[in-house]
């Protein structure tokens, strides 16, 4: 197996989203339909685009940090990594991108909710949703991390990303660490740095997919011990200059999440835990449904036979289960799509060299509803 070969991650969701290009440029975009390409292969123009409407950005990383690497370092690491991307030189200018790094989340799993998100970066051992049953598996054990990226169906538009990132020592039947901030001469052969990884994955986390173009940050293959993908590549440029072209955003932008912060999707307001599959309902909107089925606000009766109209997205296709007959977490609105791309290495034999490979965990996505929505 040579240094590009290419390990083909298993997809652990059941709808996939793909990754789309402009017929005149090499990079890719990922969108809300198509079938999955694999490593260099043709990118599906099929579906909606994803994109962020507003790229005033925020992230926040959980306060556990990782295991291999000081909290300070972790930070620095992931900085440059959005830095890269935001300071592209668009001829001149930068894209219209602004990322801001907030205070530590208490978040270790991809969601998206109505009443509260954070946009979390999360380091995982096992690498696995801590909400998962023992029995469903966890993540591919390949992958050095996994980008969930929650969209809107219809229009592609972006509502909130989460990196999960696999902490467990890299073996012979896994990816993982050592992570570390690397000299610019490159890590040892044993090492993984940690911006060379994530700024690939925040290409993921602004809609980009895999580039065709060798040496590009968002090519699907790159070695251990390599530092090259911390630094954009005209290929790279190119698409975040074509998706978010120079604007007027500065630092003064609004980087709330949509439906509102909410730092620590572990435990409530008073510090009890949160069951995964039964979160706190969200509160009726102003004009909506009473907590009398009788009568309504002005005590006139509601009639029986009018139910509220379906979301204008249309129901889940299974409340209940994935495509692939697995539960799926309930906290999750209606309308909107989490697609989840990754770096994964390859295997070599026992006696032969170590080669690690980023590869996608192309777009995984899953239709949930949330629980009482």
């Amino acid at each position: 197996m040579n240094d590009r070969s290419l390990h083909t991650a298993a997809l652990v969701l059941a709808f996939v989203a793909s990754f789309s290009t402009d017929r005149a440029s090499a990079y890719c975009r990922m969108t809300t339909q198509g079938g999955p390409p694999t490593g260099n292969s043709f990118c599906s123009e099929a579906g909606e685009p994803l994109i962020w409407k507003n790229a005033c950005l925020s992230y926040a990383i959980d306060h556990r940090g990782s295991v291999w690497m000081d909290f300070e370092d972790v930070e620095t690491a992931i900085d440059a990594s959005f830095e890269a991307w935001e300071t592209a030189d668009c001829g001149g200018s930068t894209p219209g991108l602004i990322f801001k790094r907030l205070e530590s989340s208490t978040c270790q799993r991809a969601e998206f909710n109505t009443t509260g998100n954070v946009n979390t970066i999360a380091f995982l051992d096992p690498f696995r949703d801590p909400c998962a049953d023992a029995e469903a598996g966890g993540y591919d054990p390949w992958a050095f991390a996994v980008t969930v990226v929650w969209h809107n169906t219809t229009t592609g538009e972006i509502l909130d990303a989460d990196m999960l990132i696999n902490d467990q020592l890299a073996t012979r039947f896994n990816a993982g660490g050592p992570y570390a901030n690397c000299p610019d001469t490159g890590c040892l052969s044993t090492d993984v740095d940690l911006a060379h990884l994530v700024t690939h994955e925040v290409g993921h986390f602004i809609g980009v997919g895999h580039s065709n173009v060798i040496g590009a940050t968002m090519d699907a293959n790159a070695e251990r011990g390599s530092v090259e993908k911390r630094t954009l590549e005209p290929d790279d440029i190119e698409a975040v200059c074509d998706i978010y072209p120079p604007g007027n955003l500065d630092q003064s932008c609004d980087a709330t999440p949509e439906g509102g912060l909410q730092l620590n999707c572990e435990t409530n307001t008073t510090g009890d835990p949160i069951a995964c599959d039964d979160p706190a309902p969200a509160p009726p909107p102003d004009d909506g449904p009473q907590p009398d089925c009788e009568t309504n606000a002005a005590d006139d009766p509601i009639a029986c036979d009018d139910p509220a109209p379906a979301p204008e997205d249309g129901p889940p296709l299974d409340g209940e289960t994935n495509g692939a007959g697995d539960p799926t977490a309930h906290d999750d609105p209606a309308g909107s799509q989490g697609g989840s791309s990754g770096c994964s290495p390859t295997r070599t034999p026992a006696d032969g060299p170590w080669v690690a490979l980023l590869a996608a965990l192309f777009g995984l996505t899953v239709l949930r509803r949330r629980a009482g929505a």
